[in-house]
């Protein structure tokens, strides 16, 4: 039964390293510019290492669980005893899992993640420094019915009292989420439907594995294995869904999306709202499929008047209505064509939205340089 945290350990390694593999190759897609570019303003809000820190935020989450379950496993088989410099190292991670989880769920609904303050990430670093720098210098694992000093156990009562807020921050973070979810529901009834009791069964879930940590720290050292199932059960139901290529919960970065971009709107416009629900009715719902999309169409979409969207398009992304649409359906065309190379180019053009054969070619050859046919032949 002591392996099932180092099982829970090696999951969520792979997916920490999945999720991170995934980040940089969204970071090498928009550097090579195969996705359209959002506006960088958020962007200079932060320093370069807080913007990388936001990018990787699911990969640092998965990467504090594993490092959480590692311990535990050493802990129950007693393996941390050969290692004491290691006792403690969970701590500092443990009070980064509430915090990254919110910012997760902050993301994932189209959030403004870069407004998410430092001071959230405090307790973690004053853990981290006292771990480490102001641990006894004599310290050692107590054993069983051994005598400890004065120093090593104020140490040691001080860790297990992070210990308990570490798991207590992470139930609040995670009420404060489902929090924000009802009040979603109950405000915009019909925009959040099909995500609702998935993700609420996810919560109560959750909820229930860091309620059986508390009681393990507390009452019954019994359910400290229980709680551990419980945790690596969900970590092992992540990886198979992502193996698969499904959501863990479907739909819900689509509505949650929708609703805070209609939050926002009640509030009055919120560009960076606006521009987030644009990039998601292009790349989640692909509209710059249909050939008759046009400015007036958008704009109601979005609930804005033409001359809004376009100033927003002309202000925020440098471009016109036609020239944003277009860059989606040339990067659908080109896939089409190193994708299926069956289909004609006639057939890619209308595939990708485009209405008008001259224009297709006009457009395609100052993007990429290159005719259609040799674009296609290249790659071959």
């Amino acid at each position: 039964m002591n392996l099932i945290p180092f099982a829970g350990f090696v999951v969520a390694v792979l997916l920490a390293v999945s999720h991170g593999i995934e980040t940089f190759q969204q970071m090498g897609e928009s550097k090579n510019g195969h996705s359209p570019k959002m506006p960088p303003q958020k962007l200079f809000e932060v320093n370069f290492y807080f913007r990388s820190f936001y990018r990787f935020t699911s990969t640092f989450l998965f990467l504090a669980l594993a490092i959480l379950q590692f311990h535990i496993y050493g802990e129950l088989t007693r393996e941390i005893n050969s290692f004491p410099f290691l006792f403690g190292i969970h701590i500092p991670f443990l009070l980064l899992i509430g915090p990254l989880s919110y910012i997760y769920f902050e993301e994932m609904s189209g959030g403004e993640i870069y407004k998410i303050r430092f001071y959230h990430f405090l307790p973690s670093i004053l853990s981290l420094i006292f771990v480490y720098l102001l641990r006894p210098k004599n310290f050692e694992l107590p054993l069983l019915h051994s005598q400890i000093s004065i120093e090593n156990f104020f140490y040691l009562t001080i860790i297990e009292s992070l210990l308990s807020i570490g798991v207590v921050s992470i139930f609040i973070y995670t009420v404060s989420i489902m929090i924000r979810v009802f009040r979603w529901k109950f405000d915009f009834k019909k925009s959040i439907e099909s995500s609702f009791i998935p993700f609420l069964f996810l919560l109560i879930y959750s909820l229930s594995v860091v309620v059986l940590f508390v009681l393990s720290q507390v009452l019954f050292m019994q359910l400290f294995l229980l709680a551990c199932i419980g945790l690596t059960s969900l970590l092992v139901l992540i990886l198979l869904l992502k193996i698969n290529g499904k959501e863990l919960i479907s739909n819900f970065k689509k509505e949650t999306r929708s609703v805070r971009y209609k939050e926002s709107r009640v509030n009055g416009i919120n560009v960076n709202q606006v521009l987030q629900r644009l990039d998601d009715l292009m790349n989640l719902d692909h509209l710059y499929l249909n050939e008759d999309l046009s400015l007036p169409i958008l704009s109601k979409r979005l609930g804005l008047h033409t001359h809004q969207l376009s100033e927003i398009l002309n202000s925020m992304l440098g471009c016109t209505f036609r020239n944003y649409i277009n860059q989606f359906r040339l990067q659908e065309a080109a896939r089409l064509l190193l994708e299926k190379p069956d289909m004609t180019i006639l057939s890619v053009i209308y595939a990708s939205g485009f209405n008008s054969k001259s224009s297709f070619h006009k457009l395609f050859q100052e993007r990429f340089g290159i005719s259609p046919q040799h674009y296609r032949s290249k790659i071959d």
